[in-house]
């Protein structure tokens, strides 16, 4: 038994789904099938009850799950532990993030402002997507990471909002009966295939979901991955798709003639966010990036504390 058996048997137990755990491993859903199998087969015990949509963990694997997250977790600090060893006293903030679009100005401004905050700090800087950093917070690989949420607070991890992303309206093509309307209903899209980021963090995607379906649109969803499609604004140019958007990613299709609209919809808002997140308790360096964050401005106001320590 090797640690990856772990981290596959962790991924299936969390999504329930060979599918789902397969697409968050970035692995084929046979390979994933045989490597649970063979996990079993070691341990002499079933794991997982196979049903006709997703699995459910038996008493076994849920006694099983308690234990491989620990020792996951105790190999993430093993693995952090050594690494600060190596770094001679230097003091780094590993940080993450995924695809900015417009914002990533807005991380250029942050990460500097912390630079120039005090010279004993220094930033690693990766780019991965929303769903790669979740797994990677997890394993202690980096500190903090720049994400798209959808729900407040996060749960299991401490955040600070930086940027409200609120959705508005929606992209949509130009060539399309509805672009006529200056604003539109939801509901009117159902024909229309939603595009949308495949790879975010856990839950965002559902959530957004379940907000268009309180809204009175089902979506037409893409099936195929994000990363195997043409990009986004060609298939809503070619008139087969819309996508949702903040009201920074619309502004320039307010102003510029193209064969995409920007259309409002009369519906509430869907609430999103672009934030730092972190495992609790947050390190030093994070604590100073988050303050950093706010003494610049980049900061949602809420009733409840913006930074979770614990």
């Amino acid at each position: 038994m090797e640690l990856r058996h772990l981290r596959y048997f962790v991924a299936v137990a969390e999504e329930q789904s060979f599918v789902g755990a397969a697409r968050r491993l970035r692995l084929a859903q046979p390979a994933l099938s045989r490597q649970i199998a063979d996990l079993e087969t070691e341990l002499g015990v079933r794991l997982f009850h196979r049903l006709p949509r997703g699995v459910r963990v038996t008493a076994a694997g849920e006694a099983f799950l308690l234990e491989a997250r620990r020792t996951l977790e105790g190999a993430a600090h093993a693995v952090a532990s050594a690494r600060n060893a190596a770094r001679d006293g230097a003091s780094y903030l590993e940080f993450a993030h995924g695809a900015l679009s417009l914002y990533g100005a807005t991380l250029e401004r942050l990460l500097a402002a912390f630079r120039e905050s005090g010279p004993d700090a220094l930033v690693r800087v990766s780019s991965q997507t929303d769903a790669d950093a979740w797994q990677a917070l997890r394993e202690r690989r980096i500190d903090v990471a720049s994400v798209f949420i959808a729900k407040w607070p996060v749960e299991g991890f401490g955040a600070h909002r930086l940027l409200d992303c609120t959705t508005r309206g929606v992209l949509l093509p130009a060539s399309h009966p509805l672009a006529a309307k200056p604003v539109l209903r939801l509901a009117e899209l159902r024909d229309l295939t939603w595009l949308h980021t495949v790879d975010r963090w856990p839950g965002v995607l559902e959530t957004i979901e379940a907000a268009l379906r309180e809204r009175g649109l089902v979506p037409k969803r893409l099936r195929e991955r994000a990363k195997e499609t043409p990009a986004a604004n060609t298939q809503i140019a070619a008139g087969e798709a819309w996508s949702l958007v903040s009201e920074a990613i619309a502004e320039p299709y307010r102003t510029q003639s193209s064969g995409i609209v920007y259309r409002p919809f009369v519906e509430p808002d869907i609430p999103v966010w672009l934030a730092l997140v972190w495992v609790p308790k947050a390190s030093r360096l994070v604590c100073r990036l988050v303050d950093v964050a706010s003494g610049i401005g980049l900061a949602v106001p809420d009733r409840e504390p913006a930074r979770q320590t614990a």
